[in-house]
């Protein structure tokens, strides 16, 4: 398992300016990782202080620190109704691409979109909603290949959410420059109409699995409303431990991304998860 980290693990930190770029890099050096996420400015400002100078220094230190850069995030939303604000985001994205390919990113994780839709013209139906990805990918594809940076396609925000899904749309567009982001955890999130087995979601999708998120849910108070909550790497109920066995029978090539939501501070709970999934990389060592 080679481990990075992406910058949402530090989101509020990021945001209280109680951390840098500069930090977050040196920090998940000290913390033992291979490599860091980087995502992009037009939608996650507060991971930058000035963008344009850090994007110069951005490789250099990740080099000092002996990171690699596994993934560079885009935050875009295709399922829109309102055309202008639908090609607004396909231009972000394609934004995002050459930015990406400018950081020497191997991918840019994007997603669908989330659903139901609370924005631009009220909710979408699912179909509906699920063709806009289509149109949303089919526009920014040429662009990723010509870049040559893998479009990277998350299962959140339920658009898609399903492996059936993710699957259909991948084989659609027949190009090595569609894969997955898979993110074990949000099969079951809140925003999903049916949940999934994690386990189930990646043997569906394993064949285009390019990066991975890596993060855990425990069941959610009784009167919260929500099925699930965040919490540390193996607290919860994603099935962890297995999920990184067949990552390592599968000789998977890729990063695990730890991507932190839960409500302990980062500076508790992050450390707990990265020696949870050291830990199984040491379980799997000695396996093998």
């Amino acid at each position: 398992m080679k481990i990075s980290c992406t910058p949402i693990s530090f989101s509020s930190m990021f945001n209280k300016k109680e951390i840098t770029l500069e930090k977050f890099i040196e920090y998940c050096a000290e913390q033992g990782l291979d490599a860091v996420d980087l995502m992009d400015p037009q939608y996650y400002p507060w991971q930058w202080q000035d963008f344009e100078t850090q994007k110069k220094t951005a490789a250099k230190l990740l080099e000092k620190a002996g990171l690699k850069l596994a993934a560079f995030a885009c935050g875009n939303q295709f399922t829109l109704q309102d055309d202008a604000e639908f090609n607004a985001h396909v231009e972000k994205v394609k934004k995002a691409i050459q930015t990406a390919a400018d950081f020497g990113a191997p991918l840019i994780r994007i997603f669908g979109g989330h659903h139901p839709n609370p924005g631009a013209g009220g909710k979408m139906p699912h179909a509906a909603a699920l063709e806009r990805v289509l149109q949303g990918i089919d526009k920014c594809l040429p662009c990723a290949e010509k870049y040559k940076v893998i479009l990277a396609l998350e299962n959140h925000g339920c658009m898609p959410g399903h492996s059936y899904e993710i699957e259909k749309i991948i084989k659609k567009f027949v190009s090595p420059f569609l894969k997955s982001t898979f993110d074990c955890a949000n099969f079951i999130a809140n925003n999903m109409d049916e949940t999934e087995d994690t386990l189930r979601a990646y043997e569906r999708l394993k064949r285009f699995v390019s990066h991975v998120h890596f993060k855990d849910f425990a069941p959610a108070p009784a009167d919260s409303g929500k099925r699930v909550t965040a919490c540390v790497a193996g607290k919860g109920i994603v099935p962890l431990r297995q999920f990184a066995a067949l990552l390592e029978d599968d000789a998977y090539p890729g990063y695990c991304s730890l991507e932190y939501e839960a409500a302990v501070p980062a500076m508790e709970g992050v450390p707990q998860s990265f020696t949870y999934m050291k830990e199984l990389r040491k379980i799997h060592a000695f396996l093998k």
